[in-house]
């Protein structure tokens, strides 16, 4: 009678564990960049028809070992689910829903990843009353912290790339910048900028537009248009004379 009471007591977990095995080869069914290990279990699991104490000793280490991320995973959803319909959300929280997200849509790094882990376990010692509402907004201000220092490493970084490609581009073009000071290369560039959008919106680079779609091109069979242009003329006078005496007419308006 003992042992049939311990069968009985033992059959339900033995179907939970069935299930949560089904859900796992499911789950690693779905993903396409499968380890060689994730392959070898599912082989296993489906040779055992998932029943986990007819694997070997070796094999249920294995099992036992993919199925860690798997029921991390499993964690972060079922967290993410909770916390994701509170309302108001505290920043901790917030923070959280907005890692998870990322992790979902696989736009997540490792490093950030370890942060979600770790924002998930503390966040259920908190609803265990393990830990204060004040241990979690310190971590979230250490956080906070790393990703602003982060942001100006990347910021600065970015900036010393973009001083050395301006370097490099005016060295190419054979501008001597070395006496400039950073003032006046960053009018120089707006300054360029702003004239060619001017000549960009111009009729005369609209109208060549239509017989050349590349950007070089264009560009090219402008210049020839405008060369073109100054070899007409009208009662001896070249025709950019004409046009350029209209504008200043016109300007002193």
């Amino acid at each position: 009678m003992t042992l049939d009471k311990s069968k009985k007591r033992g059959r339900p977990a033995q179907l939970l564990q069935i299930a949560e095995l089904h859900a796992f080869v499911d789950y690693l069914s779905q993903k396409k960049d499968r380890s060689e290990l994730q392959n070898d279990v599912i082989a296993m699991l489906r040779a055992e028809n998932f029943n986990f104490d007819s694997l070997s000793e070796a094999e249920q280490i294995l099992v036992k070992e993919a199925l860690k991320p798997y029921r991390e995973h499993m964690k972060l959803n079922l967290l993410f689910d909770e916390v994701s319909v509170q309302y108001p959300q505290t920043a901790y929280e917030k923070k959280f829903v907005q890692l998870f997200e990322a992790y979902r849509d696989n736009e997540l790094s490792g490093a950030d990843f370890n942060i979600l882990k770790t924002m998930a376990t503390r966040y259920l010692s908190f609803k265990a009353h393990k830990l204060e509402l004040s241990d979690l907004e310190l971590y979230l201000s250490q956080i906070q912290k790393k990703e602003a220092n982060k942001k100006r490493t990347a910021e600065n970084h970015r900036k010393f790339e973009l001083g050395g490609a301006v370097l490099a581009a005016f060295k190419e073009l054979g501008i001597d910048i070395s006496e400039s000071t950073p003032e006046q290369v960053k009018n120089r560039i707006k300054n360029v900028t702003k004239f060619h959008n001017d000549v960009v919106k111009s009729k005369v680079y609209q109208e060549v537009k239509n017989y050349k779609n590349e950007y070089f091109e264009r560009n090219k069979l402008f210049h020839q248009v405008l060369e073109g242009l100054n070899t007409w003329k009208k009662e001896g006078e070249l025709l950019s004379v004409i046009e350029i005496k209209k504008a200043l007419a016109k300007n002193q308006e």
